[in-house]
């Protein structure tokens, strides 16, 4: 007495192994579960896909406009335009979509030596009038409240700040590990950046005048100051961590050395 066939064998040539449950693919075909997913038998399915069900998109994914972000741009649906900065009306990505942050064609932040040279004897001569420019908000004179106030500006930095080190543009470094500062460069406009803690002055002094495309003869030796409120700038050693000369939130400015 002959026993009935239980299973099928498997389609795929080089197989054919007995499955006692095969499976059926969408090609009419039965394969053994090692063979059942279309690209382990060439199944012919694969590249008559019916994708007619799917929703069509016209426009393909547009990169961040700053050069060597390939993160997504932000899309803002508010009719004709999808800009993410109204300044200079172009779109950017989540990291980049504040001014400071993309180089703002409309910031003019590009200083030469000549208003360099008038902003660091403005330094010397009115200290006081650059403190008071570049304080937007009043400063509390508690102790306690004004220690609570420096750690919310130093959060709200953290959203604007931009690397000092281009390097570190795709870097995921965590906040404790960053040093933020503010970069007075005009008197009346600050740039953001953040440092590894591990950076030296001199290094950081080098990257900030590459950022902020700042014009010095080649023979013009330049120093990096805090700023600190109701004192005279204060200049920082290029041989020594930035971080062990300057607090988290510090203002700077660049200068010749007279």
């Amino acid at each position: 007495m002959d026993l009935p066939q239980i299973g099928a064998h498997c389609s795929l040539a080089s197989c054919n192994a007995l499955d006692f449950l095969p499976i059926t693919c969408q090609c009419n075909k039965s394969f053994c579960f090692e063979h059942i997913t279309p690209d382990h038998h060439e199944c012919p399915a694969l590249h008559t896909c019916i994708t007619r069900d799917l929703p069509a998109f016209s426009d393909p994914l547009q990169r961040c406009l700053v050069e060597g972000c390939q993160k997504p741009r932000l899309r803002i649906y508010n009719g004709a335009t999808d800009e993410t900065c109204p300044a200079c009306h172009q779109s950017f990505c989540v990291e980049h979509r504040h001014r400071e942050t993309h180089r703002c064609s409309s910031a003019n932040v590009e200083t030469t030596f000549s208003s360099a040279s008038s902003n660091s004897s403005t330094t010397r001569s009115k200290p006081s009038s650059i403190r008071n420019s570049r304080t937007t908000t009043k400063r509390p004179t508690d102790p306690v409240k004004l220690v609570q106030w420096q750690k919310m500006e130093v959060m709200k930095m953290r959203h604007r700040a931009m690397p000092g080190d281009p390097k570190d543009r795709a870097t995921s470094l965590s906040p404790d590990q960053r040093l933020h500062v503010k970069v007075l460069v005009a008197e009346q406009d600050e740039r953001i950046f953040w440092f590894r803690k591990t950076v030296v002055t001199g290094r950081a002094l080098d990257l900030l005048v590459t950022q902020l495309s700042l014009g010095f003869p080649s023979n013009q030796a330049v120093k990096m100051s805090k700023l600190h409120e109701g004192e005279d700038p204060i200049s920082l050693r290029n041989d020594q961590l930035l971080v062990k000369q300057v607090e988290d939130g510090c203002s700077l400015i660049i200068c010749p050395v007279t």
